[in-house]
């Protein structure tokens, strides 16, 4: 499936640069022109090479796309980052009050647990 756009590459066609047709389409609804393939990209409509089928943005949307994507993974792992930070250091204080209450409950746990299993 080709994901491509195409234009109107007439400049006096009321849809220049103002609309895009599917790849599938070949000839403008307005004034006949056959479309080129152009940028995917909202507001670009620059026209990209039409044998070459792996490409749908022009080079200039496709780096600006991978900056802004490198952009928000960086913040992404700096924001776990630090709600890991604020989640585990209270719960290692939890723990370094508490390690022996929490231990015992553990093991009478497994008592039960074996008990039960016995008496069955």
């Amino acid at each position: 499936m080709d994901s491509r756009k195409k234009a109107c590459p007439n400049e006096s066609c009321k849809t220049y640069k103002k609309q895009k047709y599917s790849s599938k389409i070949n000839f403008c609804p307005e004034c006949g022109t056959e479309l080129i393939f152009v940028c995917k990209s909202m507001k670009c409509f620059k026209p990209l090479d039409a044998d070459n089928h792996n490409h749908a943005y022009c080079f200039e949307c496709d780096t600006k796309h991978k900056d802004q994507r490198d952009k928000a993974i960086d913040v992404a792992k700096k924001g776990a980052a630090a709600v890991g930070a604020v989640v585990v250091v209270p719960f290692v204080k939890v723990l370094e009050k508490d390690a022996g209450k929490i231990a015992q409950k553990a093991a009478h746990g497994v008592v039960d647990a074996a008990v039960k299993i016995v008496k069955k």
